[in-house]
């Protein structure tokens, strides 16, 4: 994990969902637009593409907790946008799958164990999201 990206992340996702009507379709939209930097740019910060997407999901999840969100609910919404755009950054699916679920489980570890929970609940209800994918993520992480 690398802090600045999570940090610019929930900064710029912040800026965008704090006065937003609408905040899962605005959160949506800030990580697609995080995607689209941070990802392009991850070989001069010495990561991957993989792990810029889940520091990406990890920096939004924390965002969206902050501004009092349904955590499940933006987990979910952010989650689903990173496996959307990963194609056009150039991460492939599976590895954006397992890289976004493993961002929003280590998220949600920071807020609390109710945020674990309310994550796991949520993400294991995504068609998109395998269940050994989760599993392993909140074992794992």
């Amino acid at each position: 994990m690398l802090a600045q990206i999570v940090n610019e992340t929930k900064d710029a996702v912040l800026a965008v969902i704090g006065g937003a009507d609408d905040v899962l379709s605005a959160l949506r939209g800030a990580v697609k637009n995080q995607l689209t930097g941070v990802v392009k740019d991850a070989s001069s910060m010495a990561v991957t593409g993989a792990e810029a997407l889940s520091d990406v999901v990890t920096g939004s999840v924390e965002a969206a907790a902050e501004t009092g969100t349904d955590i499940g609910k933006a987990a979910v919404s952010v989650v689903e946008e990173a496996i959307d755009s990963a194609s056009s950054v150039g991460v492939s699916t599976a590895d954006a799958t397992s890289a976004a679920v493993v961002g929003a489980v280590r998220a949600a570890k920071k807020i609390g164990v109710e945020a674990v929970s309310a994550v796991k609940a949520a993400l294991s209800n995504v068609a998109s999201v395998p269940r050994e994918v989760l599993e392993s993520a909140i074992k794992g992480e």
